[in-house]
């Protein structure tokens, strides 16, 4: 199998709230370190010929403008929350000039619920305005996404099951408060590592700083970032704090990886 380099785009590493938070006065809300503001979690990979989205949030339309998301060659969902999904109806525009529907890869429940939340796109009530044409591609294994190989990596989002994916020697987790035996061997090995990591105090959903940085001693990566960060923790006192090779991602961290190309 050959491998192709793609540079990866940290769009987004906010929580459901986004940091800064509406109403409030916190030292990170009011911090003027840009490393503490923080859209909703998502990535982006690309390079000359092909552009990949990992979720599509409330925050899409700002992201795509900041990043110069000009092409999308196709969507993968971690599941079906508000903040990684509410950006769909923004891929319209990539239907207008691109000339065909996006293919949105996801697992079978969460794409149910992008098809409920979206009915509109799907059964559309009349012309003027224009929905989002999405392909909805039930994701049950490693699949080829127009070429790319990708890895599924199941992880529960408290009794929620959500994937994160793997792409040649970088993973990428987001939400996740426990990855089943199976998840945690299919990551070793890996270069890079996004996963989450919400705050210090215990959540029911979410990873603490603490347990996200067990996991990222056990894998090994050469770098590990952590994602979907409240207002808790302020950026460049946490990376203070954090062992070697482990740091919080930023919005518009960039990096390189290889990515195993399917055959064919």
């Amino acid at each position: 199998m050959s491998s192709s380099q793609f540079q990866v785009v940290v769009l987004g590493t906010g929580t459901s709230a986004g940091v800064p938070v509406i109403t409030c006065d916190c030292p990170v809300c009011t911090s003027d370190d840009p490393n503490n503001s923080r859209l909703r979690s998502s990535i982006l990979l690309r390079n000359e010929e092909k552009t990949i989205l990992v979720d599509c949030g409330s925050d899409y339309r700002q992201q795509a403008l900041r990043y110069r998301i000009n092409r999308l060659d196709m969507v993968l969902l971690t599941h079906a929350h508000s903040d990684h999904v509410s950006g769909i109806d923004e891929l319209r525009l990539y239907n207008w000039k691109q000339r065909h529907a996006i293919p949105v890869y996801g697992s079978p429940h969460t794409l149910a619920d992008v098809r409920r939340r979206y009915d509109y796109a799907f059964h559309p009530m009349q012309n003027g305005g224009g929905v989002p044409q999405l392909d909805l591609i039930p994701v049950e294994g490693p699949f080829d996404a127009a070429g790319v190989a990708v890895t599924p990596l199941v992880a529960y989002h408290g009794a929620l099951p959500i994937l994160g994916f793997r792409f040649g020697n970088f993973a990428y987790i987001t939400d996740g408060s426990f990855l089943p035996p199976a998840t945690l061997e299919a990551i070793r090995g890996v270069r890079f590592l996004i996963l989450n990591a919400l705050r210090h105090r215990p959540h029911p959903t979410h990873f603490t700083v603490e347990q996200a940085t067990a996991i990222a001693r056990e894998i090994g990566a050469e770098h590990t970032w952590f994602t979907h960060i409240t207002h808790d923790l302020d950026h460049a006192t946490t990376n203070r704090e954090l062992p070697e090779g482990i740091d919080l991602a930023h919005d518009g961290l960039q990096f390189d990886i290889d990515v195993e190309m399917a055959p064919g």
